[in-house]
């Protein structure tokens, strides 16, 4: 009994003289996971009109998705300078049973994020990285678009100040093809907070798309240095802030995102302009409210030679002109109850083109395909404002489209096949229940 005692508190002294760590692991993360069905029986369908580069996502997300975010410092100096370490792996499944194999058809797990940053190591406290990960990162929510977005591999500097006006960063991103005989090169020079007294801030970038590849890869006609150019305007108030940005990018970047086209031609190009406005003028009300437009021409496509397709490329890439109009009203019953609404309308028509040499025309149907979509959803929340999770909702979604849409969202797949397509079966109504958090 006195030899377990003594071992009792020589335990406790040792803990007691240990040292506390320097830095404990911090977990964060997002997720989105739920039940639904429609109105015609079977499993819940979500509306996007069909080569969009987006949808209205309150009650219209089909999937369940998280990512697990690990961040910790691993030194800490007493000037300032910190080292740490941000690594992040998101999942994705088709919410069909209680297990479910990643390995399993649509079920997959990624990397989003690996890397190492060093903060306040420069003059200024400008801060170095290095690896995979999410950098400035402008999103609309109500939609999900990630419209102003280079992450990826790379490395660089940020927060570098500037005359003691604004910041700037440069930075470097690569991709590479899947046969790895193919590399683009994704330099950018951004400039963020440059204010414009008494009406907000500017941020300005450009970044340049720049190909590396083996002789045996060369297409014909393939685009050299590419720009992707963005001038973002940002305001705060009304208990919110409005952003307005124009976005135009050529060649390997008309993507206007962080996917490269490695064999477009340099009459590849996009401009879009993107519009968010999120509110809360009064406790019991916000909204978030948002315009698309895009203008795209031979956007992603492939020169890669391809006899048996009648445009003799394996693809011609997407030229069309879109645009999206929408709000997300929200009603704070109190700080754990609202009721939230979302009405959202979609427009694509394409654009055509003669392929030439004989070849005939890009598309056999160029009406405009438009979709349009509302969903309600009393909602259980952690919080007062527009931006409070977690929250766990019940929805009803109606949706409806015109003769074009149904025609091009068809293609092969018919309503008995599959589900999940709702165009082919003419499902217009679908309910269910979600949680969604980030922390």
């Amino acid at each position: 009994m006195r030899a377990k005692s003594a071992a009792l508190a020589l335990t406790a002294i040792v803990l007691a003289a240990t040292p506390p760590s320097a830095a404990a692991v911090e977990l964060h993360g997002y997720l989105r996971s739920g039940i639904g069905g429609n109105g015609k029986g079977g499993t819940q369908v979500c509306f996007q009109a069909p080569n969009t580069d987006f949808k209205f996502r309150l009650g219209n997300e089909c999937e369940n998705y998280a990512e697990i975010e690990l961040r910790e410092s691993l030194y800490k100096d007493k000037s300032g300078v910190e080292f740490n370490y941000v690594g992040m792996l998101a999942y994705i499944s088709a919410e069909r049973q209680d297990f479910e194999s990643l390995k399993d058809a649509g079920n997959d797990i990624a990397l989003r994020q690996n890397f190492f940053e060093v903060k306040s190591l420069l003059p200024g406290g400008a801060n170095v990285w290095a690896g995979k990960r999410y950098f400035h990162r402008n999103d609309v929510h109500i939609i999900d678009f990630y419209h102003f977005d280079p992450s990826g591999f790379g490395g660089g500097v940020d927060d570098i100040p500037v005359g003691g006006l604004f910041k700037g960063a440069v930075t470097v991103f690569q991709n590479k093809s899947a046969d790895l005989g193919r590399v683009v090169w994704r330099p950018e020079v951004r400039a963020y907070g440059i204010p414009i007294p008494g009406a907000g801030q500017l941020e300005a970038a450009v970044m340049l798309g720049i190909i590396s590849e083996e002789d045996a890869n060369r297409t014909p006609g393939r685009a050299g240095a590419s720009p992707w150019f963005t001038l973002q305007h940002f305001w705060q108030g009304l208990g919110g802030f409005n952003k307005l940005a124009f976005q135009y990018g050529t060649g390997l970047l008309a993507s206007l995102n962080q996917f490269p086209s490695y064999s477009a031609t340099s009459d590849a190009y996009q401009w879009r302009i993107v519009e968010v406005l999120q509110v809360q003028p009064i406790q019991r009300f916000s909204a978030m409210l948002t315009f698309v437009y895009q203008n795209k021409t031979r956007v992603n496509e492939d020169r890669t030679l391809n006899g048996t397709n009648p445009a003799g490329v394996n693809f011609v890439g997407d030229s069309s002109t879109s645009w999206a109009v929408g709000a997300r009203p929200v009603f704070h019953v109190n700080d754990f109850f609202k009721v939230q609404a979302e009405i959202g309308y979609q427009s694509i028509t394409p654009k055509n083109r003669d392929l030439g040499s004989g070849r005939g025309f890009l598309y056999a149907n160029t009406d405009k395909r438009d979709l349009f979509k509302v969903s309600v959803a009393p909602t259980i929340v952690a919080g007062g404002t527009f931006w409070s999770r977690p929250e766990l909702r019940v929805f009803a979604t109606y949706a409806t489209w015109n003769a074009a849409t149904r025609s091009a969202g068809q293609g092969t797949t018919s309503c008995g096949a599959s589900g999940t397509n709702p165009f082919p079966c003419d499902t217009h109504f679908t309910f269910g229940a979600q949680a969604e958090a980030w922390w």
